[in-house]
């Protein structure tokens, strides 16, 4: 019996993350990401999650991940997940997941053969977010911390160019030679 609850639990992930990433990139947008997050916290109140806004991703400094999303209209996202079950002041376990919902390669384009792929760039997101799931179904006693930046990579007259010089969270100075 307890077999086929973490069975089940482990297929409830591995149909969110398939779910995302097989959804197009007009749809699955850094906001349904957060959105998608959002929802796990309301069903399993052992999670907790913070998704940051533009504002607060600017007040932390973010500028190169603001940079990635500086060509687009879709606004990015910064999720912080948190599932905090361990039976000792142990260190947390930490899940990054890219969550690029799609990557044109900015001005530094990207070959126009396959360019539909990059909705795919999404999909380290889509497996934490399922990971956070299933994490939170079973209930160990663990703690883990997910981090998801989601944004897009489009061209525009507001993009990140090759040359610029962005400013990370950190203090340091990037030159950004190539956009993708």
């Amino acid at each position: 019996e307890k077999a086929a609850a973490r069975g089940l639990a482990i297929a409830h992930g591995a149909d969110l993350a398939r779910d995302l990433g097989n959804l197009p990139a007009n749809v699955c947008t850094p906001g349904l990401l957060g959105e998608r997050a959002r929802e796990l916290a309301q069903q399993f109140p052992a999670l907790k999650v913070q998704v940051l806004e533009r504002a607060e991703i600017e007040a932390l400094g973010m500028g190169s991940f603001l940079s990635v999303s500086a060509g687009t209209e879709e606004p990015p996202r910064f999720i912080v997940m948190e599932y905090m079950n361990s039976p000792r002041k142990a260190r947390p376990f930490v899940l990054v997941g890219k969550g690029i919902t799609f990557d044109s390669g900015g001005i530094s384009i990207k070959p126009a053969p396959d360019m539909d792929q990059m909705k795919f760039d999404m999909c380290g997101a889509a497996a934490v977010l399922g990971t956070m799931r299933t994490i939170a179904e079973l209930a160990p006693p663990l703690s883990v911390v997910a981090l998801v930046p989601a944004c897009e990579n489009m061209p525009s007259g507001r993009a990140t160019k090759p040359g610029d010089i962005v400013k990370t969270m950190s203090g340091q100075t990037v030159e950004v030679l190539n956009t993708d």
